[in-house]
């Protein structure tokens, strides 16, 4: 088994769309040898690959906004290489949201990004197929919202760090951790790729024991790298404690449905989001759709509930917004997991009192839409010990001890 990588002088911690996109942001500076380390590196149980594919800058708080704007003016420069399609986001407001709303708009202009204002009559015209609006107020059009192919997207960013020298190594599930001079990080390296059930039960158990694993399927390593970084999404809170702190996001399942509207072409429109809370777009031949069910409980689930979900909260909901929508069968569907911070805003940045350590995780959904921003920003920490392009400052975990609230994002979907 090769042990190329085992002293980097940068490891990181996570190979998902945040991952690929910090060794992305090293592999363009002066950071040494990368090293970014995964148990699932395809990404079967990742919420890089299990989410709806995306992309806005409409957001409630400008530093979203920001980070969504970056990241979505350079997919626009590779776009036919990741899928991106400026298709708009179609946001659907009652009375009593549409104000707070319109005052979010402000800031969205003022910042460069277009969002147009639609009445009643206008979304009509815009989506034909909208017919029941008896109970709207109006809309927000995000003109640059859109979609992206969330793998390619990542493997975009895999291939310009690749090209650069940087190493990725799947199947390692870090289980210990500490520092002397430099951090050593001790993982099982599974040496051949495990099946998906077998992936699935280590993600959800997250064993630390050595006797959890059989040492006939792989080997214990030890890492030796001067810089750490925390990019392992929902399991994020077990790796800080591995590293020696606290994170306070919790894993939350989110369940998507594909379903096929037989009178109802989809293919012409984005991302439409109903003042329900179920959001929609076409997806090859099929509708997309998802939504937050009320009261899910946190922990590794990635039961997918079918029939009983898409009859309780997608389709009633689409059926008080479309005729087109009031015959629909389901076709399948897939559950995958957010990592919610407590103020629904990423944990970005250099972790407070542990020299040497950074993280990049909670984002509550909108990792694929700030990837590339963040990429940039955690590669400036760690050679520069600054932000240069987008100031992250506001997103440090120390947010939630010192008491330096920001306002929390209320356009989560």
């Amino acid at each position: 088994m090769s042990t190329a990588g085992m002293n980097s002088d940068v490891l990181v911690i996570g190979g998902g769309l945040i991952g690929s996109s910090i060794a992305m942001g090293l592999s363009r500076r002066d950071a040494g040898s990368v090293t970014v380390v995964d148990l699932d590196l395809g990404g079967e149980w990742s919420s890089s690959e299990l989410n709806a594919g995306g992309v806005r800058a409409t957001w409630s708080q400008r530093v979203n906004l920001l980070a969504s704007k970056s990241s979505i003016e350079y997919f626009g420069t590779v776009a036919d290489s990741i899928g991106y399609r400026d298709c708009g986001y179609l946001w659907l407001h009652r009375p009593e949201s549409f104000s707070s709303a319109l005052k979010a708009r402000e800031m969205h202009v003022k910042e460069g990004w277009a969002v147009d204002v639609l009445d009643v009559k206008q979304i009509r015209d815009r989506c034909p197929f909208i017919d029941k609006t008896d109970d709207l107020a109006g809309g927000l059009f995000g003109v640059k919202d859109g979609l992206v192919n969330p793998n390619r997207l990542k493997e975009h960013y895999r291939e310009l760090a690749k090209e650069a020298g940087v190493v990725f190594m799947d199947g390692v599930f870090v289980t210990e951790g500490n520092r002397s001079s430099d951090w050593k990080i001790r993982a099982f390296r599974f040496k051949d790729t495990l099946k998906s059930e077998d992936k699935r039960r280590i993600l959800e158990q997250n064993p630390t024991s050595r006797d959890s694993f059989d040492g006939s399927l792989g080997e214990w390593i030890e890492f030796s790298a001067g810089q750490v970084v925390n990019a392992a999404g929902a399991w994020a809170p077990k790796l800080a404690s591995i590293l020696g702190y606290e994170c306070p996001s919790v894993p939350v399942r989110r369940q998507i449905s594909l379903f096929h509207a037989r009178d109802l072409d989809l293919t012409p429109y984005g991302m439409i989001i109903d003042p329900s809370g179920v959001y929609f777009h076409p997806e090859s031949i099929y509708g997309l759709s998802g939504f937050a069910t009320p009261g899910e409980s946190a922990g590794f689930n990635f039961r997918y509930d079918a029939d009983s979900f898409f009859e309780e909260h997608i389709w009633p909901a689409l059926y008080e917004r479309s005729t087109g929508f009031e015959s629909l069968r389901h076709v399948s569907g897939w559950a995958g997991l957010y990592e919610n911070s407590p103020d629904h805003h990423a944990i970005v940045g250099p972790v407070n009192g542990l020299p040497g350590v950074f993280e990049a995780h909670s984002f509550s959904g909108h990792g694929a839409m700030q990837s590339y921003a963040v990429g940039i920003a955690i590669a400036e920490q760690m050679t520069k010990g600054r932000y240069e392009t987008l100031d992250f400052s506001d997103l440090s975990g120390g947010r939630f001890k010192s008491g330096r609230t920001i306002a929390s994002e209320t356009w989560v979907i």
